[in-house]
């Protein structure tokens, strides 16, 4: 079978692609047995809609059409592992955390015979979805279930954007494995493949269903507090007070348990700090981001709502960029603890709200807080702390973008209303962040102008803090078999400053569950 990229087509019709297809190769019919599309991306730009396939077709006479432009061989993506491990188990591997790593880890080791434990400190993703509801309607933060605590991880309250920039092979498994259990099977084919907060839940629920079926067993509000480590090597977990035997564990916990983080480096753990971003939402109308992005064609029924991604680097050799856009989408509270203010976006499968918003990042390293061990962590939470205090309760930060570079309070709204369901104050952002953030969030605003027309003078707003999109450590692994400082205990997922996002995250843990399984076999009857 052959793979072909860049057959453009003015529809997505599949007549019209076999007919491009065959123009493309000067190909007669007869030699094509059978096509699929394997990806599919639009371009609006040019003046015209345009349709790019990559193709996996069957054909007669595959090494003529071999030596032809944009033509490959299809890559095996099949995975094909097999445990090797032969270090026997005296008790069954623990997942800790039971977001997109600790999701996909257990899933590998339930494919795979090993019958997992997962604990997770959060609610199942049901009980989770009622305490963020009651948090967002007004009522008092949960701060074992929230945003960033409870089954699916903090990805259930995303985007569900399933973009990745790895071309790891376990990219397709990734996405497959999402389709099994309830999935859109588009997201086998998009370029930018998304799959909406609602529709997470019921693939989270099937998979975790599929899991016992195999043997895994779940434990919720369950947390991790301590270990027990003997001579460097993991021995038991300390679940809610109470011990649990176990020498293998990978630990998918995420970013925001820092309490656990802290409590396993009393143990070993290896640590060290890393870069990490903060900054801002801003929102604009899908409107315009539409017309900015798409032109003519921002009405066009085969285009689905716009998004868009921008980078630059300030003078002060700064980094700033958007992150995780949201088209159709919602400002949300994101806390975990309280007194401190977080924010984020998400939007639904269908992508069908008023506005659009995006992170815009600055990023951060040890010039900006120190060297110290948990300095950045500190540097974190200190920024929420501020945050909170700026307004009333958990209500959001508010600035006009053009505002914010005049350095003045803004006074009314001018046609961009804000998302956040906790309401809003207007402040001056510049307060929040240091004199070298706000010079980097400035530059950057005036760039990002230049590039697309009314991306600060269309009415948009910029609403504080993100901050918690990556950590500012990392938990050090051995690349050879991804194992921690502690001999058994595997350290993966966005939290362990690996990955970041569902799919990187996912295929963070699938890989950690392969390093447990070449090394530990099942365990012991």
């Amino acid at each position: 079978m052959i793979r072909v990229h860049q057959v453009i087509c003015d529809a997505d019709d599949r007549s019209k692609i076999r007919e491009q297809l065959l123009k493309k190769l000067k190909m007669p019919s007869a030699d094509l047995i059978d096509f699929h599309i394997h990806r599919r991306s639009v371009d609006a730009r040019k003046h015209e809609v345009r349709f790019s396939f990559t193709i996996d077709a069957k054909v007669h006479h595959e090494k003529k059409y071999l030596k032809q432009k944009d033509v490959i061989k299809k890559p095996d993506e099949k995975d094909h592992f097999v445990p090797k491990g032969e270090h026997p188990l005296n008790s069954r591997p623990v997942v800790v955390g039971f977001g997109p790593a600790g999701m996909f880890a257990a899933l590998a080791l339930c494919q795979h015979g090993y019958r997992p434990i997962i604990i997770e400190r959060g609610a199942s993703i049901r009980q989770r979805q009622k305490d963020v509801d009651a948090f967002w309607k007004g009522g008092p933060l949960d701060p074992e279930s929230n945003v960033q605590f409870g089954e699916g991880g903090a990805g259930a309250f995303s985007d569900g954007k399933l973009t990745c920039r790895s071309k790891d092979p376990l990219l397709r498994k990734v996405l497959e494995e999402l389709v099994q259990y309830g999935a859109d099977p588009d997201i086998l084919v998009d370029a930018y493949p998304h799959i909406g907060t609602d529709a997470f839940v019921e693939i989270i629920e099937n998979m975790r269903q599929a899991m016992i079926k195999m043997g895994a067993t779940f434990h919720f509000h369950a947390k991790l507090e301590d270990m027990i480590v003997q001579d460097d090597r993991l021995k038991a977990l300390i679940v809610n007070g109470e011990e649990v035997a176990c020498q293998a564990c990978i630990l998918a916990i995420g970013h925001s348990a820092s309490d656990t983080i802290h409590a396993l480096y009393e143990r070993g753990l290896h640590l060290e700090n890393k870069p990490f971003p903060i900054g801002v939402r801003i929102e604009h109308t899908q409107e315009f981001i539409n017309q900015a992005m798409l032109g003519d064609f921002k009405d066009d029924p085969r285009l689905i709502p716009a998004r868009y991604t921008l980078t630059t680097m300030t003078s002060n050799k700064k980094g700033v960029y958007t992150f995780c856009m949201c088209p159709g989408g919602y400002v949300i509270p994101s806390e975990a603890q309280e007194g401190q203010l977080v924010i984020n976006g998400m939007s639904y499968a269908s992508r069908s709200g008023e506005n659009a918003n995006s992170a815009l990042l600055v990023q951060i390293n040890e010039d900006d807080y120190g060297t110290e061990l948990f300095a950045g962590e500190k540097y974190i939470e200190d920024l929420e702390r501020k945050a909170y205090r700026m307004t009333s309760g958990y209500k959001a930060p508010v600035q006009l973008a053009k505002d914010y570079l005049q350095g003045k309070v803004s006074q009314e709204l001018e046609g961009v209303k804000p998302t956040y369901c906790l309401g809003y104050e207007f402040v001056d952002l510049n307060t929040l962040f240091s004199k070298a953030v706000n010079q980097s969030l400035h530059e950057a605003l005036f760039d990002f102008e230049k590039k697309v027309p009314g991306f600060v003078t269309s009415g948009a707003i910029l609403s504080a803090i993100e901050s918690r999109s990556n950590p500012s450590l990392r938990l050090v692994r051995a690349k050879e078999n991804r194992m921690s400082s502690i001999y058994g205990l595997y350290p993966c997922g966005e939290g362990s400053g690996y990955a970041g996002g569902i799919v990187s995250s996912a295929i963070d843990g699938i890989k950690s569950a392969y390093a447990l399984m070449d090394h530990f076999g099942k365990e012991n009857a």
